[in-house]
């Protein structure tokens, strides 16, 4: 039985194409009983298997409208869609990439780009949220399998895995089961992640700009029109942050008044982002090296090479990796970015008609250590917090389960939330300072109780 046969028997079975498809068992939420307890990993897989339930259920829906497509460009080489679809009832179009051997399935992602990438082309300007991507193949390869993963939890692509079964190799027999990753590939991936000294914190400050960006001397507080200028300066923060992938948080800030002599850059704007690289040397040293996870933050990122991440570099670049630290210089480019982004937003915004430019500065930190910082984030107005990427998509899932467990059973056995101190309505936890903080640290230490016993020696 080859490719062209099964791609022959599902086009020939277009129509009845909901026969083909089984009827799937999910898994059961984890530790959904108690989101006291619910670890990063948890409810990142609990977020993968409801995407690929709710997908899986759409597909039922799926109306063919080509097979073996040539998506031909004038002077080009020809690619092939092996079908394509409309969600019925829904929006998208689906690409579909059936691979049948264990070695063809490492190409069904490149293709499934190039396909969407001329669709993206024809059918400009098309979001994220327009194409499905179906991969029909047996998942054996750990690469296709991590392609996956990452598509639905940092990617935010629409995308299923479909593993072909047959009785005795017979075509006829064909029934179609969704892939979903086991709990344990979600652990490898998330492992150590969100230790707060992997967030790296970017501080752009510019000048006081008294009566318009803050307040006049002797006046204590911002007004209104102050705060929502400065609110508006991280919500845009925010849109560029969520556009470009990055999985953090980003607020503006401003000094006392009675600082201003110590501080005349009052305002500020500070994005904080998971540096994926410092995040990669964590879980390296915990699974790897069997650190803890406050022994692996004191290990500076340069003592850790690509060699080590990457063990297949020492066939054909040992030596370059040995004489220069690669990872270093990635994470060190990956802050750099982090700061243009922030320099970019201060200076656009704070454009105006009668001054041609500002004073402006830049600060570093991680996390941890920012927030031990008396005048950088105590003394000082602290604005609507906003999160980003990965970090959202978490925070909103582990508040409704919050939400939905308190009124339920009460706020008494839910650790975070047992002196009551919830709002009624979840919207008012969403861009809190201290809700939104709460739950970070949740992220690095899901059992905390006590401030006291945050701390994993």
């Amino acid at each position: 039985m080859t490719e062209k046969d099964i791609q022959k028997y599902i086009w020939d079975h277009k129509n009845d194409w909901k026969s083909l498809l089984v009827n799937a068992r999910f898994p059961t939420n984890e530790k959904s009983d108690n989101p006291t307890h619910l670890t990063p990993a948890e409810a990142m897989f609990n977020l993968v298997v409801e995407k690929t339930r709710i997908l899986y259920n759409s597909l039922e829906y799926l109306e063919f409208f080509g097979c073996e497509v040539p998506l031909r460009k004038k002077g080009k080489s020809t690619i092939r869609a092996d079908f394509l679809g409309i969600m019925g009832g829904g929006n998208g179009i689906a690409i579909i990439e059936l691979k049948k051997g264990k070695k063809t399935e490492r190409q069904s992602f490149t293709e499934l780009l190039a396909y969407s990438g001329h669709l993206r082309t024809v059918f400009a300007p098309m979001g994220k949220m327009d194409i499905v991507y179906v991969i029909i193949a047996p998942m054996k390869e750990r690469i296709v399998r991590e392609a996956i993963v990452n598509c639905l939890l940092y990617e935010n692509m629409r995308t299923i895995a479909l593993v072909p079964e047959f009785e005795n190799d017979d075509v006829s027999t064909l029934k179609l089961n969704p892939w979903i990753p086991s709990f344990k590939e979600i652990e490898q991936l998330t492992n150590s992640c969100f230790s707060e000294r992997n967030f790296d914190v970017f501080k752009i400050t510019w000048e006081a700009l008294e009566g318009e960006w803050s307040p006049e001397k002797g006046v204590k507080n911002p007004d209104e029109h102050m705060i929502d200028r400065m609110n508006e300066v991280s919500a845009i923060a925010a849109q560029v942050m969520e556009a470009k992938g990055i999985n953090g948080f980003v607020f503006s800030t401003q000094s006392f008044s009675e600082t201003r002599e110590l501080l005349p850059l009052a305002n500020g704007l500070v994005l904080c982002g998971l540096n994926p690289y410092k995040a990669t040397k964590n879980r390296f040293l915990k699974t790897e090296r069997n650190l803890s996870v406050k022994e692996a933050d004191n290990i500076d990122i340069v003592e850790v090479n690509l060699l080590d991440i990457i063990p297949e570099l020492e066939k054909s670049a040992k030596n370059e990796n040995i004489e220069t630290n690669f990872l270093g210089f990635l994470s060190l480019a990956w802050d750099n970015e982090m700061t243009g982004i922030g320099f970019d937003i201060v200076q656009t915004l704070t454009k105006s008609l009668d001054q041609e430019s500002i004073i402006t500065d830049y600060g570093g930190f991680n996390w941890d250590d920012y927030q031990s910082k008396f005048l950088e984030d105590i003394y000082c107005h602290n604005f609507k917090m906003r999160l980003t990427g990965l970090l959202r998509k978490l925070f909103f899932e582990y508040a409704k389960l919050d939400y939905d467990y308190i009124r339920e059973y009460g706020h008494e056995e839910h650790f975070q939330y047992a002196d009551g101190d919830i709002p009624n309505f979840l919207v008012d936890i969403s861009n809190s300072q201290f809700f939104v903080r709460n739950f970070i640290r949740r992220l690095f230490n899901p059992y905390y109780e006590f401030e006291d016993d945050f701390d994993l020696s």
